[in-house]
């Protein structure tokens, strides 16, 4: 697995796209402190306004990893950065003082934290999702609401827990394309059609093919693995043009990503 970190750029891949998992579990106060205090001040109000505790950790540990490792990507502070957020609330980083601005995209489920960066010119939209694999409730229900017939029929033909498994990679699929054109689940799910291998999936990147039915533009290049036992993950990509895709992937956790050198004032 390549060693990353952040600020320290590969002249020679011009197409990288750096994935970074972090384990957010066992995370010192401390950390969490550190990572709350980064938060912008709207970000601060909007956590003030969550009442689960669980929940709001979750918040600052994505806000907040997310901050410093694009702190890293662009050599400015963590609390200086500015993000705006489309009309599905995708979030991107508002212009820098540098030539390419970061492209990124982050999801969180269970215990884990995704987040995809790229500094390559030639990368236009990135969306990422992971899934912890569990059992889900009326999976019937949630077929006929986010899945094509075919690939419906398909899930409900396998017993649990492969019916799930398979759900989940239908799902996580779908919503890193949406995702990457900034539209919500519920509203195209079932636009896209895709065609997973048969086979299961390894953590390493795998091509997808996808199908675009009615969105307004096609959802790009689709790769999909299982970066540990009990996680699902999928990133789509957009680009300028054919390009070469190279993937870079780190597995850390918010402690360390803290102890990093910082940068500059």
């Amino acid at each position: 697995m390549t060693t990353l970190r952040p600020g320290q750029p590969h002249p020679d891949d011009r197409s990288n796209i750096d994935i970074w998992l972090l384990s957010t579990d066992n995370i010192e106060v401390e950390a969490l402190a550190t990572l709350k205090a980064s938060l912008s001040e709207p970000e601060q109000k909007q956590l003030a306004k969550i009442s689960r505790p669980q929940t709001q950790r979750q918040f600052v540990l994505s806000r907040g990893c997310l901050r410093h490792l694009l702190s890293g990507y662009t050599g400015l502070p963590p609390t200086t950065l500015g993000f705006s957020y489309g009309p599905r609330g995708k979030p991107s980083l508002d212009q820098v003082d540098q030539s390419v601005v970061p492209q990124f995209n982050l999801s969180h489920s269970g215990q884990r934290l995704l987040v995809a960066v790229s500094m390559a010119a030639e990368v236009r939209e990135i969306g990422v999702d992971i899934e912890v694999l569990r059992p889900l409730h009326r999976l019937s229900r949630l077929c006929r609401r986010y899945l094509t017939a075919a690939e419906a029929t398909e899930v409900l033909a396998l017993d649990s827990p492969q019916a799930e498994r398979h759900f989940l990679r239908y799902w996580t699929g779908k919503e890193a394309c949406l995702k990457a054109q900034g539209l919500g689940i519920t509203d195209s799910m079932q636009s896209l059609q895709l065609a997973p291998a048969a086979r299961e999936l390894t953590p390493v990147l795998r091509a997808i093919p996808v199908a675009n039915a009615h969105l307004p533009e096609h959802p790009g290049q689709l790769y999909q693995w299982q970066p540990e036992p009990g996680y699902l993950a999928a990133i789509a990509v957009q680009t300028l043009g054919s390009v070469s895709i190279r993937f870079r992937i780190e597995q850390t956790n918010p402690t360390d990503l803290l102890a990093w050198p910082p940068t500059r004032a």
